[in-house]
């Protein structure tokens, strides 16, 4: 997965170096910013009970208008990672912690953790230095977060407690309104090239259980409301899509 998103990222940097070379016009022209980003998290609040650390991908657009550092738009953050503190299948094993199939013999059975983030994003830039289109950057973002268990079952043989129909029941699907902030250092180039962003997030969610029944307890979840937090460091390529003639034009 690492050496994909790396490999995702060359392809852009290098798409960008040929899609934004227009005779090095300036960057203060209005413009579309795509932008794609990875990075390590961790969790904290009433989510590290859940989960432990993992990674995260984000992508979203936003809009800059003219001469202004303030951007508007949308983000998405999809985080995944193997660290579960919750054995909800513990019901389900042996006395040497397996897993029996329908074949009686240990079944595979992985637990994973998923999380997705998606709202309405503002940002504004305090430019440091001649580039007024490059420093400290902040991001605050509104949305809607939950998370869940998932799994990553046998693909020889199956367990008939976990049949598709039966995960729900599970996967303790949480949900919720959350705030996401982010602070760090953002450039759009001078000559449009190298534009990146790289930084510290911290997004709090306010999040109850979304089922109405819970397996392994035998009960319906809690209805008490959460706070689930996820800390990270997040690196990213921009693609900015400019619109207009360029303030100034550079020859060589």
């Amino acid at each position: 997965m690492l050496k994909s998103f790396y490999f995702t990222l060359a392809f852009l940097f290098i798409s960008t170096l040929s899609a934004q070379g227009l005779a090095g016009a300036k960057n203060l022209d209005r413009a579309v910013l795509i932008n794609l980003g990875y990075g390590p998290f961790t969790s904290a609040g009433d989510l590290s009970n859940r989960f432990g650390s993992g990674w995260s991908i984000d992508g979203g657009a936003t809009w800059i208008p003219p001469d202004s550092n303030l951007e508007f738009g949308f983000r998405v953050q999809y985080g995944f990672g193997t660290q579960l503190r919750e054995d909800v299948l513990a019901g389900l094993r042996t006395r040497e912690g397996l897993i029996i199939g329908n074949q009686r013999s240990p079944a595979d059975i992985q637990l994973r953790q998923r999380q997705l983030f998606i709202g309405p994003a503002a940002g504004y830039t305090v430019a440091l230095g001649k580039n007024k289109r490059a420093g400290i950057h902040l991001k605050t973002s509104l949305g809607y977060f939950f998370h869940r268990i998932r799994f990553q079952e046998d693909v020889v043989q199956e367990v008939p407690q976990l049949r598709e129909n039966l995960l729900p029941g599970y996967d303790r699907l949480t949900g919720g309104f959350a705030v996401h902030q982010f602070i760090g250092y953002q450039q759009l180039a001078l000559d449009r090239r190298l534009n990146f962003y790289l930084g510290a997030e911290a997004m709090a969610g306010f999040t109850k259980a979304l089922r109405n029944f819970d397996i392994p307890t035998g009960a319906p979840p809690s209805t008490d409301g959460r706070t689930d937090i996820v800390l990270g460091i997040k690196a990213g390529l921009i693609i900015p899509l400019y619109f207009g003639e360029g303030r100034e034009i550079f020859y060589k």
